[in-house]
């Protein structure tokens, strides 16, 4: 009888351990798709503040730009930055699935994550974006030139891309890092909250379920 309950609870506590595995994956999914929808380009037009300083800058200086080779490049440009979200996903749930899986608990104890838990795990992956972003700004100036005809002096370009450059690593940066830091930390508390519902439910059914009770 005592093996029965035995292994009944360990099934318990593999179902409890495997459930707290998926709420890290979901969550940091949909942190994820948090942070992809930063990237993507907006709605209108308006909306998009990298397009909408490169025609500023155009027209301050009296060119005129190829928007198709404008929304192509704004394209690869976002395509480029979106593709470091995989190695975040992977980063985040490897370091936090550790902290559940190294920790063995007996009855009445349960898993926990805290503040404390995330602080490696958020400055990998805030590592990761702002050197992919680095990386696909590379990529964008490469293809400047192409926005431009051939009437274009090279003194008009350079002053451009000062002009770009500047606005890139100055308020379009900061926005950017400020709002990737607030989706990390909405998803983290809400995780910290998810984990406490699971182990609030483990731990009822292990202490009120009549299976366990019957045993």
């Amino acid at each position: 009888m005592d093996k029965n309950i035995a292994d009944i609870k360990q099934q318990h506590l593999d179902s409890y351990r495997q459930a707290l595995l998926d709420t890290i994956q979901n969550n940091t999914n949909v942190l994820v798709e948090d942070i992809t929808s930063l990237i993507r380009k907006p709605p209108l037009d308006s909306m998009d503040v990298l397009r909408s300083k490169i025609l500023d800058s155009a027209k301050k200086n009296k060119i005129v730009v190829d928007t198709n080779h404008l929304n192509t490049l704004l394209e690869d440009y976002r395509n480029h930055l979106i593709s470091c979200c995989d190695e975040i996903k992977r980063i985040r749930y490897e370091l936090l699935s550790k902290v559940i899986l190294r920790k063995k608990i007996k009855d009445e104890e349960v898993f926990q994550l805290f503040k404390k838990d995330f602080a490696s795990v958020n400055k990998d992956i805030k590592n990761t974006f702002k050197n992919q972003f680095e990386n696909s700004f590379e990529v964008f100036i490469k293809q400047y030139d192409y926005l431009f005809d051939s009437s274009v002096s090279d003194e008009i370009k350079e002053k451009m891309v000062e002009e770009i450059t500047k606005f890139y690593h100055g308020n379009y940066r900061k926005q950017l890092l400020e709002n990737f830091d607030i989706k990390v930390m909405v998803k983290d508390t809400t995780l910290i909250n998810s984990v406490k519902e699971q182990s609030e439910r483990y731990l009822f059914t292990l202490n009120h379920s009549r299976l366990f009770n019957d045993l």
